[in-house]
């Protein structure tokens, strides 16, 4: 009996189950025929309201309507959806497409914001072809950093709208922002012309200086000369990055560079000088040769009433210069080491100065006189000298420039001005 009782039991839920399936599946499919009917219905709605949007925008505004019949896709509007049906402890859902009708408003707001786009796109084309034609090169520099950020702002339209267009933007055209632009443009041009004058002053005058040292070099002094400029370029021009500042209202405040050459015409100098002397460092006059023949003459010889003034070398060159009483220079002349050379004058009183070297460079400048300028000099080991003045009265007066124990003549110190002017 009790088991009797059990079998009957499942029986009966095996049939409650097949009999709820039966009434579920039935409502199901009643459903999904409610739901499909549901989408019909939308949809018709959805081709009607746009019939009527065609409509009344081909009226209101033709523009405006062949913008939006171009860009309508109904695809776009459509929303895929789920709707949910339950019968006791069975449930299932039917997909459908839902069409929105704010995309009808959507698509008028961004067709709008198009055609305000192309007339503010217009303008800016109309003056990047301005401004590309005036400044070039330093317009295609600076204006993609501002072009989005400043000058053509762009304004999010898509907001309320986000669904349906996620990337819709309204140009602005800056009126004052590109006004300031090409004043910028102007002060740039001009910092940049004017650094790329005093840059290529510098150049020219280490060109200068070096075509007029390059054609008194000999070959081999040439190329030590050349190969030392090659080496130390970067100190001799040296360049600066200066940062120059500009402000406006509508750009705020930019910061550029300028690069300012510099010429090191003490380091050049000294390349220079080193490349003389390594081309006239052994070079030497003849004793009695007078460099200076130009400016104080070649005349030694004396007439009545003569004196004699001796000058014999040790281990360097000299050069002797004998000013009179008037301090102005007489006699000059080049006794090469160890020769002597010997000085006619008339008798009276005289200073004797003494430049002493190594290596005679002609063409080393040394200073102006009442006569011009003076060229020629020892390239290393300079010194001047001199004796108190002297008086002679049919007299030989000789200087021993060698040192000798207990010698008698003790020279002062003196200056290339005071012995050769």
């Amino acid at each position: 009996m009790r088991n009797k009782i059990l079998i009957g039991i499942v029986v009966l839920l095996i049939s409650c189950v097949i009999i709820v399936r039966y009434f579920y599946n039935q409502n199901f499919e009643d459903f999904k025929k409610s739901v499909s009917l549901y989408e019909s219905e939308q949809l018709k709605n959805f081709i009607k309201e746009k019939e009527k949007k065609f409509a009344d925008l081909q009226i209101e505004n033709p523009k405006i309507f062949q913008l939006f019949k171009a860009q309508f896709d109904e695809h776009k509007a459509l929303t895929q959806r789920d709707s949910t049906y339950s019968f006791l402890y069975l449930s299932g859902s039917a997909k459908y497409s839902s069409p929105s009708f704010q995309y009808f408003d959507c698509l008028q707001n961004k067709c709008i914001v198009d055609m305000q786009n192309d007339s503010t796109q217009q303008l800016i084309i109309i003056r990047e072809k301005e401004l590309q034609r005036k400044f070039g090169e330093i317009f295609t520099l600076w204006y993609p950093k501002f072009k989005d950020e400043k000058l053509n702002k762009k304004i999010n339209e898509s907001e309320n709208c986000k669904i349906f267009f996620p990337e819709l933007f309204q140009i602005s055209y800056n009126q004052s922002a590109w006004n300031d632009f090409e004043q910028f443009l102007i002060k740039y041009g001009l910092a940049i012309k004017e650094s790329q004058a005093q840059n290529s002053k510098v150049e020219a005058q280490l060109k200068t200086k070096y075509s007029a040292a390059s054609y008194q070099l000999n070959s081999g002094a040439l190329d030590y000369f050349r190969n030392r400029l090659d080496t130390e370029m970067s100190t001799i021009i040296t360049a600066d990055s200066l940062p120059v500042i500009y402000s406006s209202t509508a750009l705020g405040s930019i910061t550029y560079y300028v690069i300012r050459k510099n010429f090191n015409q003490a380091v050049y100098k000294k390349i220079e000088d080193d490349a003389f002397t390594e081309q006239w460092k052994y070079n030497s006059l003849s004793t009695g040769a007078m460099p200076y023949s130009y400016c104080y003459g070649s005349s030694n010889y004396c007439g009545n009433y003569c004196s004699e003034i001796q000058v014999r070398t040790g281990g360097s060159d000299v050069l002797a210069t004998i000013k009179d009483s008037e301090g102005d220079v007489f006699r000059h002349a080049y006794i090469k080491s160890g020769h002597s050379f010997t000085f006619n004058v008339p008798d009276g009183q005289y200073q004797v100065f003494f430049y002493s070297g190594t290596g005679w460079n002609p063409n080393k400048y040394m200073t102006t006189t009442f006569c011009g300028t003076l060229h020629g000099g020892f390239v290393s080991a300079e010194s001047f000298t001199k004796d108190d003045y002297i008086s002679l009265n049919s007299q030989s007066m000789t200087y021993e420039l060698i040192m000798q124990p207990n010698g008698n003549l003790n020279t002062q110190p003196s200056s290339m001005n005071e012995a050769l002017n």
